[in-house]
Parts: structure tokens; C-alpha cells; sequence
């Protein structure tokens, strides 16, 4: 899969730019449909290497979705037996607890066997860096393994009242970091599992904390669309399918997406929830406890607009809680900007894809209906008499964009268009897919696969005609015809790039060093001031830019959350899969129009209901949480779950 990736960012050559007119984005302030995703809020994978970078994180004033830690495993790792194991953890508890009231949740990870535990004496390193064989092979007695479970876990939740903790059971056991076998992996699932639950039977734990949600610990999946069947074998299937005989079935699922294909998302979010129907399971939380993009583009303009196009995909799925990894670089470097995948880097610099994040941060109150003229990332939302518009001008090579449209929306994995003829992965070329997208080679549409390619062929066209140059937008405030004062963040090249300062200083002939001390004094994100004009205004963004308005509308007001459940109608069953029943308090019904808008406020499906009950097909929509509105009673709204 990675050197599938190689390949598709290498034939990501951008064709001839085509004209490209405004894209008129229109936000409907009074067409409320949900509170603000708590996906579209950062949370992180807590792991600082400065005293500077734990500084900036624990002052920083932000309430992190969640907050992942390796805690555990410096305590373990870092010891030679089980007292001064929970002695270590002590010197923690106060940084711990500052954590947990920072965040919604807390996951904690149980994984790396230290030397004192493990059945292994093999020091030397395993098959993936940062892992040695006897990290990651089972403990010599389980026992023993399961009372140091035990302890620590009551020590962290009875002790320190730490009480939104999650602990997860390994970290990436498809990767290098388990050489035991399956069989070993599922003890090891049932020990940790029992050990968490002896401690306090209200802690939740679960796992697997696998590289790719499709994986195996043996093998991994072609790159593309993964069918429910292939799935069906992966560690979180087989887990599943297993911890249900045990009775002792996961509290969450966790896995990790470091691919730039950010469909994979609700590719994964999709399986697991249908596992869940098929075995009768309740929804179970499930959690992207790391993310990032690829290592190829970190650092790049291309990673500064995919980290909000990312946060947008992954809050229009049922995914709860996701984790940046990481917050800092984990190697040192005199050059600072190579490649690392934290938010900071050693230096405690903020990186630009850090403050494209910061502006989704900023986002507050309800979600409001947007739509636009031409495709767009962004969210809008209201409270208190002010409007935020959210914008990414995600500009991914043509040829990757309209490569994974083709696998996703076509449901095809990469060795089967090799194998037709498509691309060449053992070559190390996709040159025909391109060609064709291009238009410089015709295909006809004789079968599904063919179908999908020339479907794709306009998303190439698209990101051809924004790849190089400024887009223009036109921002149309539905329902709003007065001028409004607001700001404007916008991060791109030169604004809000710390990046960009970096290296300034630098060709001016400061040393790595008195660069990073001119920059850390003042981090913050600027903004401009703006008028908008008759509730309008029009702007341009560079290619992976970002931008963020807040405008001020004096009337316009978020309703809360509490709000969305006084309604004078019902909808069942909930969740469901097919058919849902839209049934109102009182038979005297006049004509209504239905909306069903996806948790980020999309219209994708309207209904006019005309009698007092009435049944409507919702088997089309994507597995997620959508929001059911009446369009002429916009503050009533309806929470279901299409399963």
C-alpha cells in the first residue's frame, strides 16, 4: 500500500489549468441542523519531547475531543518491576488529572512488554523502528501480566478518579509491534480485557489500535475499497466475531488512517457498524485514535488543507472521537520542517496544518445549512449573533483525487485495476489511468469498472482547473441583505506560516537556533478585518489554503442542544437501515416538507410528507448520523442513525 501511494503522488502530474469561474458558497444562518461536530474540535496524541511543547499544549486553552497517551508505556518501560512501575505512575498523577479535564476522553494504551514481563530476552529491533522483539512478544506468565493490568488501571481510575479514561489494548499489532500469533494477540485481548474490568467493571476498554482498519496482523488489504467479505477477515472483524463468544466485547473500536485517501474513513466506519448490526451489538464508540497525512506530503502545502478536509470527512461518519498524532516532532532537526508527523516541531513551532486545525477550533454553535456551486470543503455554524464560515481549498493532485474516486465511489481495490490493465503497480506506473483521465485515450462504458473510471474523469477536470491558481469564492448570506463587520483568518504560503517565516529567517542569516527564539514569542493567528456588503463578499484563496470567517449579524443566534428534542414529531425505528417512520403528535397535518441533512449540514434527501405517518427510504444514505428538519419549522430537528 505504501508503495502504491508513491506511485499515485508521482503520477500526480497537474494538466493544463483550465478557466475557472467564482464559487459562489451560500450559508443559511436560520436553517440551523446540528451542534457543531465534536470531530471538527482537535484532539491529539499527547506526546511532548520539550518542556516548551508541554507548555504550549497544557496553556493553550483548547478542550481536546480526546487526548491520547503513551503513559503506560514510559512507566512500564521505564522500570524493572510492578512497585516502582505504579511509584513512576505517582510522579504523573497531577499532569494526568490536568489531562483528563482537558479532554472528553482520555484513552490510555496498554502496549510495548517490558523486558521484566516479557517471554522474550531477543533485544534486538523488530520489524518496525521504535519496537524491540521482547516489546512485542507475550509475557512469560499472564498472571502476572494481568495483575499489572489490573494495578495500574486502578491506580489511574480508583485512585488518581480519573473517570473518562479509555484504555486500549495494544498499539498498531498489524505493524511490527505483535510477533506473537492471533491466537496470542486474543489472549492477550482477554487478559488485558479482564484485568482493566477486575480494576473498576465501569472502565471501558478496547482496542485494537490497528495501522489500517481492514488489516491483519499477518497481512494487509490491497489499496482501495475494502468489501465487507475481505473485512470480515481483518483484526477488528475477527476480534469482534470473537470477543462476542468470550462476553467480553469491546467498550470502542480504535484503528489509525495515515493515508491521504480520507475515504477510508467512512469505508471503515461503514463495516464495523454493519458487523455490529450483524452480531447484534449495540454502537459501539468507535475512534481514529491517530491520523495524519502521509508521511509524503507533511510539511507541505498539500497537508495544510488536507488536515480540515480530513476533520470534515471524518465528522460526516459515526466516528466519535479522533487523535492527531502527533503533537510534537518526535527527531530532533537543525533544518525542523522534514517530514515528522507532529503539529509542532522540535523546535515548538507551530506548523501551518497546526493552525488550519486552530481554525476549526474556532468554530462554535450550531451548524447551518451551506451549499455551493461548485464542489467545496467547509462548514458553517452560529451562535451569538455570529457567523462562521470554515473553508479549505483542498487541492490534491487531479490524478490522486480522481484515482481514489474511481476505487471508492466504483467500490474496486488497486490489484483489480492492475489486473485489467490500468495501472501497473509492479512497473511502478499508472500513466494509462491517467491518459485516460486527461481525455488523451477514450474508454467505453462496457462494464462497472469502466463506468468508474469515466466518472472520475470530471474530478480530474476539476482539481485540474484549481490546482495552480488563486480560486475564487463568493459568500452569499441567505436571508441577510445588511453590512456586517467581521474577520478573516486565512492560512496559505505566507499568512499564518510559521513555515514560511522559518525559512525567511533563515535565508536572512539567522542560525537555527536564533530562528526558533524570534518566532516563539508570538504564535498567534492574525486576521484581517472585513466588511461584507449586502451579505455578500467575494475572496480568493490560494491552492491548500484555508481560511476562517467569523462575521458579526446582529439577530442571528444558536439554538442548543437541548432544543433538538422538543418536537412535534417522531421518527422510528432508530437506528435504521432501510425504512424510517416519520409520524407527527397530531393527526390535523398539513402539507410538510421533510429535510435530511448529514452532520454537517448537507442536504441529502428531501421528503414532502402530506398524511399523518409516513414511511420513507433512507436505505441509499451512507452509514452515519443525519439530522431530519422541516423545512417550513427549521428548529425542530430529529437525530437518527442510518445503520
Amino acid at each position: 500500500m505504501n508503495k502504491l501511494l508513491k506511485i499515485i503522488i508521482t503520477t500526480g502530474i497537474l494538466g493544463q489549468n483550465l478557466a475557472n469561474g467564482q464559487s459562489v458558497l451560500n450559508i443559511f444562518p436560520d436553517s440551523l441542523v446540528v451542534p457543531v461536530n465534536i470531530n471538527l474540535t482537535p484532539g491529539v496524541f499527547y506526546v511532548p519531547k520539550t518542556s516548551n511543547a508541554a507548555s504550549d499544549f497544557m496553556g493553550n486553552g483548547i478542550q481536546q475531543n480526546s487526548i491520547r497517551t503513551n503513559v503506560i508505556e514510559s512507566v512500564l518501560n521505564n522500570t524493572s518491576n510492578l512497585s516502582s512501575c505504579l511509584s513512576l505512575l505517582s510522579t504523573v498523577q497531577t499532569d494526568l488529572q490536568n489531562l483528563s479535564l482537558k479532554c472528553n476522553k482520555l484513552i490510555f494504551i496498554f502496549e510495548k512488554m517490558p523486558a521484566w514481563l516479557s517471554s522474550s530476552s531477543n533485544g534486538s529491533p523488530s520489524s518496525t523502528p521504535g519496537w524491540s522483539v521482547l516489546n512485542t512478544k507475550p509475557p512469560a506468565n499472564w498472571n502476572t501480566w494481568q495483575t499489572v493490568v489490573d494495578s495500574i488501571t486502578s491506580k489511574i481510575v480508583n485512585q488518581f478518579g480519573i473517570s473518562n479514561a479509555y484504555f486500549e489494548i495494544w498499539n498498531e499489532p498489524d505493524l511490527g509491534s505483535w510477533t506473537g500469533t492471533m491466537n496470542e494477540y486474543f489472549t492477550l485481548y482477554k487478559r488485558t480485557y479482564d484485568g482493566i474490568k477486575s480494576a473498576n467493571p465501569t472502565t471501558k476498554a478496547g482496542g485494537p489500535a490497528v495501522n489500517f482498519w481492514a488489516n491483519n496482523i499477518y497481512w494487509q488489504p490491497p489499496y482501495g475499497h475494502i468489501s465487507n467479505t475481505k473485512a470480515d477477515s481483518s483484526l477488528i472483524g475477527q476480534l469482534l466475531d470473537s470477543t462476542v463468544i468470550w462476553n467480553k466485547v469491546p467498550d470502542f473500536i480504535t484503528w489509525h488512517n495515515f493515508n491521504i485517501s480520507y475515504q477510508e474513513f467512512a469505508n471503515g466506519t461503514n463495516y464495523i457498524q454493519q458487523k455490529l448490526v450483524a452480531l447484534s451489538l449495540p454502537n459501539i464508540p468507535l475512534i481514529v485514535s491517530e491520523w495524519n497525512a502521509p508521511s509524503q506530503i507533511r510539511d507541505t502545502r498539500l497537508a495544510t488543507s488536507y488536515m480540515l478536509k480530513a476533520q470534515i470527512e471524518l465528522s460526516k461518519t459515526a466516528i466519535s472521537n479522533n487523535s492527531i498524532a502527533a503533537w510534537q516532532d518526535f527527531n530532533p532537526s537543525t533544518t525542523e520542517f522534514h517530514n515528522d508527523y507532529g503539529l509542532l516541531t522540535y523546535g515548538t513551532i507551530h506548523k501551518p496544518a497546526y493552525n488550519s486545525i486552530l481554525l476549526s477550533e474556532k468554530l462554535n454553535g450550531t451548524t447551518c445549512k451551506m451549499t455551493g456551486s461548485a464542489p467545496y470543503d467547509g462548514v458553517s455554524s452560529v451562535i451569538n449573533d455570529t457567523l462562521f464560515v470554515l473553508v479549505s481549498n483542498y487541492c490534491p493532485p487531479p490524478f490522486i483525487e480522481a484515482f481514489n474516486y474511481t476505487l471508492y465511489q466504483g467500490q474496486f481495490n488497486a490489484n483489480q485495476l492492475d489486473s485489467a490493465g490500468y495501472i501497473d503497480i509492479v512497473g511502478n506506473s499508472a500513466l494509462h489511468l491517467d491518459s485516460i483521465y486527461k481525455g488523451l485515450i477514450i474508454i467505453p462504458n462496457s462494464n462497472a469498472m469502466q463506468i468508474a473510471i469515466n466518472n472520475s474523469i470530471g474530478i480530474y477536470q476539476h482539481y485540474d482547473s484549481i490546482a495552480t491558481s488563486p480560486r475564487q469564492f463568493y459568500l452569499n448570506i441567505g436571508g441577510y441583505t445588511g453590512n456586517y463587520s467581521g474577520q478573516l483568518f486565512i492560512v496559505d504560503s505566507t499568512q499564518n506560516n510559521m513555515q514560511f517565516k522559518y525559512d525567511s529567517l533563515l535565508t536572512a542569516g539567522y542560525t537555527h537556533p536564533s530562528a526558533i527564539s524570534a518566532i516563539l514569542p508570538n504564535q498567534n493567528i492574525n486576521f484581517s478585518t472585513i466588511s461584507v456588503n449586502a451579505g455578500q463578499y467575494s475572496f480568493s484563496l490560494q491552492p491548500n489554503a484555508v481560511c476562517l470567517f467569523k462575521i458579526n449579524i446582529p439577530g442571528i443566534n444558536s439554538i442548543t442542544e437541548n432544543n433538538f428534542n422538543k418536537n412535534n414529531f417522531l421518527v422510528y425505528p432508530n437506528p435504521t437501515s432501510e425504512s424510517l417512520t416519520i409520524a407527527f403528535s397530531s393527526q390535523q397535518v398539513n402539507t410538510e416538507t421533510v429535510q435530511i441533512y448529514n452532520s454537517i449540514g448537507t442536504l441529502v434527501k428531501t421528503v414532502d410528507l402530506k398524511q399523518f405517518s409516513t414511511v420513507i427510504n433512507v436505505s441509499e444514505l451512507s452509514i452515519g448520523i443525519y439530522f431530519i428538519q422541516l423545512k417550513n419549522h427549521p428548529q425542530q430537528t430529529v437525530k437518527f442513525i442510518k445503520q
